[in-house]
């Protein structure tokens, strides 16, 4: 296993990401919105995507601790966040071109991650909701969404998000192998991209490490251990935030 400075390393890393993404969620909302209870909220609901079928306990979570701001916006606007987050991952996983282990198809289809923040122009994502309105009436229209703006804000934090996270596996598990810390923090992108799409699955187990042992084969214990931890950091990173930011909020409304 890791070190315990690098452990120390890894979860001030986790906690960095974990404060970009409550960035990205936030910019989302209007400016009137109460980013303190949004913030919590994102933390909070981080802890149920490790329970079956944790993707939608997550999303209900993060949509109901919205409520301030209407359930209706909240419930549009965590699609366009997962898709900021997914594209940023598949941003940052098109640096597996580099890996020479993985076959050259492979490589392809990993530097076809730059191209994905495409999907995040606006009117794409109009076209995409008005097709899903025919489907289903309930639906808001396509001028309830963010901004172009505050979509490249999310993305841009969605960014930094998947950089400290891709960067707290890497420390975790070049200190026990032999690995490109470059290619290791892309594997992790792109690993965490697949599970995160895999929603009845508690936080892409396995699907995760299934991809982490295919861009980086040769390594395999070495590859479990560190994710391992990582997701053990992860959860005490989640538990951490959720506790001291609602311990807060409770004290600043009682002052």
């Amino acid at each position: 296993l890791p070190g315990v400075g690098v452990l120390v390393v890894a979860l001030v890393l986790h906690i960095v990401a974990l404060l970009f993404a409550a960035w990205a969620w936030v910019s989302l909302f209007p400016r009137d919105a109460d980013r303190r209870s949004l913030a919590v909220g994102l933390y909070t609901s981080q802890l149920a995507k490790y329970l079956p079928a944790g993707g939608v306990l997550q999303a209900a979570g993060q949509i109901a601790s919205a409520g301030q701001s209407g359930v209706a916006a909240a419930a549009l606007r965590l699609p366009v966040f997962s898709l900021c987050l997914v594209t940023a991952g598949a941003t940052l996983a098109s640096g597996l071109v580099f890996a020479s282990d993985l076959p050259a198809w492979g490589r392809a289809v990993a530097g076809l991650g730059v191209l994905s923040p495409l999907v995040l122009d606006r009117r794409i994502l109009e076209a995409l909701l008005r097709a899903a309105k025919r489907a289903i009436k309930r639906l808001p229209e396509p001028e309830a969404l963010p901004p172009q703006s505050r979509i490249v804000h999310a993305y841009l934090f969605g960014l930094g998000n998947l950089i400290s996270y891709g960067a707290a596996y890497a420390v975790l598990l070049t200190d026990v192998a032999d690995v490109n810390p470059f290619i290791a923090g892309s594997a992790l992108c792109a690993a965490w991209v697949a599970g995160y799409l895999v929603v009845p699955l508690p936080s892409g187990l396995g699907v995760r490490e299934a991809v982490l042992v295919a861009a980086l084969p040769g390594a395999a214990a070495s590859l479990v251990a560190a994710s391992v931890a990582h997701r053990l950091l992860g959860i005490g990173a989640e538990a951490t935030l959720a506790g001291l930011t609602t311990v807060r909020a409770h004290w600043l409304r009682r002052r």
